[in-house]
């Protein structure tokens, strides 16, 4: 697991053309939030956004550099440019960064004694579970996610679907993802029962300082087409963990101890744009090839995209009164809530 230090991070001031207000935006840069996977880092820079900054990522030798995608001397991208002796070269005029931000060679003046200033506005980040996570301001607010024991027990196998970005506000995208009254109706062609809806609205429900937690068993159905075979009825038991704000971490338990994990992990990229990283593991299936799991993962969630893409607004409206709510919302509410209390205001711009 490797870490950047907060004395070794830069202060990200609020972007130009923001599609957040100054306010949310300050509140949410304090959050951690998943950047990339560790497997999508090669010989080039990584162009990634979050919050509507765009950031560079690269892997310098041992090291990992997480930066503002931007060259201080005359504002050239950073992902324009490539990797050279273990440091970031500008595209621009060949200027040199290493894995701390550092200016360590200026072509056109190789004696220079290159001023201090002349360093990469860098952000705090973390690797953990293959993901990079980072947070803008260096000062996080929240946690990171506890993945056990699914990633330290060798009975589970792990599948990834790589990073997507999703026409959607990451509020939108997390409450799908801990709404279960949407399942019989949203999911008929996969794991959905209508007769089965009242069994998604009643469950147990729980809250603390960084969590939300729910479980509740749901009678699904396995289809024809699906690559575990199909079944008329199928009883799940589901456990959920939200970690605030923007990720789960779901157990589905079938009989015969058998336990399906889905982490679902989201980073806003602006306003009505989110990156989703989905992560899997399964003790059970092992003789399924991974291309059938996750075609079948994948299947589910672009019915769940189908939907979140087309609401409107595309921000949760942090207003109570705005919307309809009924008792299958509880945790959905307690996640409005959690928002205002951590100062978000939710201005609606649809």
């Amino acid at each position: 697991m490797a870490t950047q230090t907060e004395k070794e991070t830069s202060t990200i001031p609020y972007p130009r053309e923001c599609t957040f207000s100054e306010n949310d935006w300050e509140v949410l840069s304090s959050m951690w939030y998943p950047l990339a996977l560790e497997t999508e880092l090669t010989d080039k820079p990584l162009k990634k956004k979050l919050l509507d900054v765009d950031l560079v990522l690269a892997r310098l030798g041992g090291d990992l550099i997480v930066a503002k995608d931007l060259c201080i001397h005359r504002g050239a991208p950073l992902t324009n440019g490539w990797i050279k002796d273990d440091s970031i070269v500008c595209p621009y005029h060949g200027y040199r960064y290493d894995s701390a931000g550092h200016c360590v060679f200026v072509p056109s003046h190789p004696e220079w004694k290159i001023p201090t200033k002349l360093k990469l506005q860098t952000i705090l980040h973390e690797v953990r579970y293959g993901i990079i996570w980072g947070c803008l301001n260096g000062n996080p607010s929240n946690q990171l996610p506890l993945w056990e024991p699914e990633v330290s027990d060798t009975k589970y196998r792990r599948f990834t679907l790589e990073p997507e970005i999703w026409n959607c506000s990451a509020g939108r995208l997390i409450e799908n993802f801990m709404d279960n009254a949407h399942f019989s109706f949203v999911h008929q062609s996969s794991f959905g029962k209508e007769d089965s809806a009242t069994m998604g609205a009643d469950y147990d429900f729980t809250q603390d300082e960084y969590t939300l937690t729910m479980e509740f068993d749901y009678k699904a159905t396995n289809p024809d087409d699906s690559p575990i075979g199909n079944a008329a009825e199928l009883d799940r038991h589901m456990h959920r963990t939200i970690i605030l704000p923007f990720c789960t971490r779901t157990s589905i338990r079938y009989p015969g101890d058998r336990e399906h994990l889905i982490h679902f992990n989201i980073a806003p990229v602006s306003a009505r744009k989110a990156q989703i990283i989905a992560v899997f593991h399964r003790n059970f299936d092992h003789d399924v090839p991974v291309e059938d799991l996750l075609a079948w993962e994948k299947k589910i969630i672009y019915e769940d995209r189908a939907i979140v893409e087309l609401q409107r607004p595309e921000e949760i409206p942090l207003n109570i009164a705005e919307e309809v709510h009924a008792k299958a919302d509880k945790a959905s509410m307690a996640l409005r809530r959690w928002m205002v209390k951590i100062g978000l205001k939710g201005e609606i711009t649809a």
